[in-house]
């Protein structure tokens, strides 16, 4: 087993806090450790897998780093990683924010395996090594086969959408701060504390939070109406097509009330009613004033999928507010069961 290795000062990897504001203030992203060690188990499974790596310190004694992934189960699937690439007894060098605890442990954003091919695990990590070594980075490898089979049974809205790992674009929905927060607003999020905030773990989140995240989701009949199944803690919303409105006595709940219609090759979704306390992992809040709407826009190949996200909560915002991302179409993701730790 090898020593730690240090790197302080500037960043060295480019992780931005919306992609893993789990973490905050757990791990520090100004100050980036490497590990060379033995991997001594391997937890396979969300929001983060997890490995303990051993590692000998200055005194030739081995200590036990607790490495956090950094990115999801799913994240790792679309690289075309699974949990056997990285293997108990595999010797490893592990890259990643260091403890703010003074803690051995790690929140990982690139593994270096025995073969030499480096495996990125966040979803906007960059390639630390791979520059001067011969195995180059672990990626996948599509089947063009099933990628043409899978076009002439695809149907329209009706397929699995998922995130383009190297645009930002796609992947990430709230590129800035959100501001502009009311008086009340601001109030709440100076109070929230992020080590206790209900998303370090497995919390469902509520909408729009939802289709924030970079899970992959997919649009399923439901009769005459439609369903948006999520990966992310296996989330569900329903979207009744041709409704107005609600029925007065619909309550309130974390993924709200959905209604939709067609306008051409977009899907317009109307949302109220709901009842979350957070508008992102930042600890901006919102309130049961919010009202969404959303456009899906199907491109002509049928393989890219437009969003735009319009927000208006007047006792949260002090303006209406517009988003957008896109998805594409991988014929080979499928949604997974969520499988959450905590």
């Amino acid at each position: 087993m090898a020593r730690i290795i240090f790197f302080l000062g500037g960043l060295l990897l480019v992780q931005l806090v919306h992609s893993h504001h789990s973490t905050l203030g757990l791990y520090d992203e100004d100050r980036i450790v490497e590990i060379e060690g033995v991997v001594t188990s391997v937890r396979w499974g969300n929001p983060h897998p997890a490995y303990t790596v051993a590692v000998l310190d200055e005194n030739e004694e081995t200590v036990e780093w607790d490495v956090q992934g950094g990115g999801s189960v799913t994240t790792l699937r679309l690289r075309g990683v699974d949990r056997d690439v990285v293997k108990v007894g595999d010797r490893v060098r592990v890259a990643g924010e260091s403890s703010t605890r003074g803690l051995p442990e790690m929140f990982a954003s690139n593994f270096l395996l025995e073969n030499g091919q480096e495996v990125v695990l966040g979803i906007d990590s960059e390639p630390r090594w791979v520059g001067g070594l011969e195995g180059g980075l672990f990626q996948s490898r599509l089947d063009e086969t099933l990628i043409e089979d899978a076009r002439q049974t695809a149907d329209g809205i009706f397929r699995v959408w998922t995130v383009v790992l190297d645009d930002p674009v796609s992947f990430r929905l709230y590129r800035d701060n959100v501001s502009p927060l009311t008086e009340s607003a601001s109030e709440f999020k100076a109070q929230w504390d992020p080590r206790a905030s209900p998303y370090l773990g497995c919390e469902p989140r509520g909408m729009p939070y939802l289709m924030t995240t970079p899970f992959p989701f997919e649009f399923v009949r439901r009769g005459n109406d439609m369903a948006l199944r999520a990966e992310l803690s296996d989330s569900q919303r329903l979207i009744h097509m041709g409704t107005e409105q609600p029925p007065s006595s619909e309550s309130y709940s974390l993924l709200g009330y959905s209604t939709g219609r067609w306008e051409g090759n977009r899907l317009v979704v109307e949302t109220d009613r709901i009842d979350a306390t957070y508008f992102y992992g930042d600890g901006t809040p919102q309130s049961r004033s919010i009202r969404l709407v959303e456009h899906f826009t199907l491109n002509e190949q049928e393989d890219r999928l437009d969003y735009l996200l319009i927000i208006t909560d007047p006792e949260t915002f002090t303006e209406t507010l517009e988003f957008s991302r896109y998805w594409t179409w991988r014929p080979e993701v499928r949604i997974e069961p969520f499988n959450c730790v905590e």
